[in-house]
């Protein structure tokens, strides 16, 4: 009986491997394979498929960081900026996989339009420096986004207590060393909070002077009027961490010095206070009561 309970058991986990092995596997024909990008390979269409990326993918794959190999381990899904994997698919399989879905990854087909499909796999091919778009239907053949040849050194942010916005700079030099302008960088700002990260904005691009200026009224700060900035590249390859002191401080206020109900037993109502030393003592009366029968009941049965 024991044998034959261990050679069910090695059937099940047999069975249970297998059905995970293949739940990985992905079934993609020839012509799907075939397909090539369906929309231009602009800017404009990467930035859009990576406001959907955020939205519909980011919660399983992470962010697309470029990485020789996958660098993500269970349970988190691979990296799709992995080199080797976007060396390994074609912009067929890549819309097929999330058209169909498999195994733990739903089908999108039904909550994404072909069009935003499509625009998920510009998104992740521009985070792939062998790419080539192809020539689409849809519009003449887009030249592919001139990334910033130079340098990044760092992240710079400026608050501008008047007009209350941020002015992110990307300080960087050009291949001879010589400051210079890092244009169509993708830049991320966020305002640390202790719950998590509140973005201001995610994957903006710098202008011709290598810098994102955006309004920040309404931001909370504390009492002595401060909040902490994170500017950061897109990939993460540069992290700037700061403090800024802004003019409009928040002022928080203590719940115990309002008229709460809780607040202090002076503001109390009398009838409260009396209905919880009632309960109180009521409960602790019972507890008593049970504690006292049951001693009884043990003496009993000692006799």
């Amino acid at each position: 009986m024991n044998k034959l309970i261990k050679i069910l058991s090695f059937v099940s986990i047999s069975l249970l491997i297998l059905t995970n092995v293949q739940a990985q596997e992905w079934n993609v024909s020839a012509e799907e394979k075939a397909m090539e990008l369906g929309v231009t390979f602009t800017e404009e269409i990467q930035d859009a498929g990576n406001s959907i990326y955020k939205k519909s993918c980011k919660m399983c794959h992470g962010d697309v960081t470029i990485a020789a190999s996958n660098d993500r381990e269970l349970p988190l899904a691979p990296n799709l900026g992995a080199t080797d994997w976007q060396k390994a698919n074609t912009d067929g399989e890549i819309f097929t996989k999330i058209t169909s879905g498999k195994g733990g990854m739903p089908p999108f087909s039904g909550s994404l339009s072909d069009d935003d499909r499509w625009k998920i796999v510009a998104f992740i091919r521009s985070n792939y420096d062998a790419y080539i778009p192809p020539n689409t239907n849809k519009a003449a053949e887009a030249p592919k986004v001139e990334k910033f040849a130079g340098t990044i050194k760092d992240i710079e942010t400026i608050y501008n207590d008047a007009a209350q916005s941020f002015t992110v700079r990307i300080i960087a030099i050009d291949d001879n060393g010589h400051p210079a302008k890092a244009k169509g960088v993708k830049v991320d700002l966020f305002v640390k909070r202790y719950f998590g990260n509140m973005a201001l904005f995610e994957g903006e691009r710098t202008d011709e002077n290598g810098e994102i200026v955006i309004e920040a009224g309404n931001l909370k700060a504390d009492n002595e009027g401060n909040i902490s900035i994170i500017a950061q590249t897109s990939d993460k390859s540069i992290i700037s961490k700061k403090n800024i002191t802004i003019s409009y401080a928040q002022e928080w206020e203590n719940p115990i010095l309002g008229r709460n109900i809780w607040g202090t037993s002076a503001r109390t109502p009398i009838w409260m206070l009396v209905s919880y030393l009632v309960f109180t003592f009521g409960t602790l009366s019972v507890l008593g009561w049970a504690v006292f029968q049951l001693l009884r009941i043990h003496n009993l049965r000692e006799r």
